[in-house]
């Protein structure tokens, strides 16, 4: 039950973010003014074979499967012409060189409030969460009921141990 009420909170961050971003931020093209991950640091990162212990950048709760946690100072023009300075967090490729450029969202009341992620990612991630908690109840409370998999799950399991 925990796992439900985890989902529905974060349903519930994901429309709330997508709302937020669909309604006063502004997209622009920024470029990277000073990049957050060195050229030692991505060659670290090569050498050990996307493990975090023992590299120089260490370990970031915020690090995906094969991705860094990255914080790059950018600049961009904004609709009114200004042109803003910011510090944007995203994550990109382990050991690649990240893009110099690419698309940010920035509040349009305070331009250095920016983030990379806009409201198609948190519509997405909206969606996921949604097909997440559909499965959670179609499937999954009937099996906590009965104690019985549902059909489904026992004929792909009895199709994979076939195949071995």
């Amino acid at each position: 039950m925990a796992g439900v009420a985890a989902m529905v909170l974060g349903l519930c961050w994901c429309l709330w973010r997508a709302a937020t971003l669909f309604n006063g931020w502004q997209v622009a093209v920024a470029h990277v003014w000073r990049g957050g991950y060195s050229d030692l640091e991505r060659l670290d990162d090569f050498a050990h074979m996307q493990q975090s212990i023992g590299t120089l950048r260490g370990f970031d709760i915020r690090d995906g499967e094969g991705k860094r946690w990255i914080e790059d100072e950018v600049v961009f023009e904004t609709i009114e012409g200004t042109r803003t300075h910011a510090m944007v967090g995203r994550q990109v490729q382990r050991s690649w060189k990240p893009s110099g450029v690419f698309r940010v969202w920035y509040d349009r009341a305070d331009p250095r409030r920016v983030t990379a992620y806009g409201p198609g990612y948190w519509s997405l991630m909206a969606l996921l969460t949604f097909a997440a908690l559909y499965a959670t109840f179609t499937w999954g409370i009937d099996w906590a009921r009965t104690g019985q998999p549902p059909q489904w799950l026992v004929e792909f399991s009895a199709h994979q141990v076939s195949q071995k």
